[in-house]
């Protein structure tokens, strides 16, 4: 059980809110309401320890029910599914009972009744691969002339000063150096103004289009700052309540800290 202790008052918000969302924006929710850094996993805690209900239906399906096939259809899907891919078992149901199922609703057959193909697309012992002992096989045709000749570059690469999106995180990201040294384009116009990034300090966006590398929209903050203010879910406020969101996460942090060594 949780050593932190929840007021009545907490503990009243937490049991109404449960009712009317799910933990994640309770979480935010709670604490935006008292100024903590409660974490998802603590209130459900709390809810598990004090057996609050949500009251909420969560539509299991049951095994056996089905609402989109009979009981002879999900015996032929579960059956060759263990043979065929999800477009082939389609195109084989949809021939044999004369439906128009699509992909994605066998699929999800598949999933909510999980069942599974035993398929795991690698090659079993013994296989032999299509070109086994054709070592120094040539296609034939154009593909000699065609093929990349020595210490010829792709005109794929991207020359130094190239720009582009990161799939991963959003930012825009700048190529520094041969043969593919990228890295993020504001932390590039950040060091150029002001040097290195201090030890423990992250930029923030102000008006949090991480797109805008411009100098006069990045702040310098801590990272303890930005976790806080993460976790009480005001990461993307506006400019203008960026230093009242600091603020908060100073004060989140300092009565943490109070707590914590009251405790010890």
């Amino acid at each position: 059980m949780s050593r932190y202790v929840y007021t009545p008052a907490m503990l009243e918000f937490i049991e109404t809110g449960f009712k009317k969302m799910g933990v994640t924006d309770l979480t935010k929710a709670f604490n935006g309401k008292f100024g903590l850094c409660k974490t998802p996993k603590q209130i459900k805690a709390c809810i598990s320890n004090h057996k609050f209900k949500c009251g909420r239906i969560t539509g299991q399906i049951k095994k056996g029910v089905y609402k989109l096939f009979n009981a002879e259809q999900a015996k032929f899907i579960e059956d060759e599914y263990k043979n065929l891919t999800i477009p082939r078992l389609t195109l084989a149901f949809n021939a044999n009972f004369k439906t128009n199922m699509t992909v994605n609703q066998i699929r999800g057959f598949t999933r909510n009744h999980c069942l599974k193909s035993g398929r795991t697309g690698q090659f079993k012992k013994g296989h032999s691969t299509w070109n086994a002992g054709m070592k120094g096989w040539e296609a034939g045709g154009r593909s000699i002339e065609t093929r990349f000749k020595k210490g010829v570059e792709s005109g794929s690469i991207k020359p130094i000063g190239s720009e582009r999106i990161c799939s991963k995180d959003g930012y825009i990201i700048i190529k520094i150096a041969m043969p593919n040294k990228w890295r993020a384009k504001h932390l590039v116009e950040w060091e150029k103004h002001n040097g290195p990034l201090p030890k423990g300090m992250r930029l923030w966006f102000k008006d949090n289009n991480r797109t805008n590398w411009h100098i006069d929209n990045l702040m310098l903050i801590t990272r303890a700052q930005g976790a806080v203010i993460n976790k009480l879910g005001f990461g993307d406020v506006p400019a203008e309540l960026k230093p009242a969101a600091i603020t908060l996460a100073e004060i989140t942090m300092k009565r943490r800290q109070l707590t914590q060594d009251a405790a010890a």
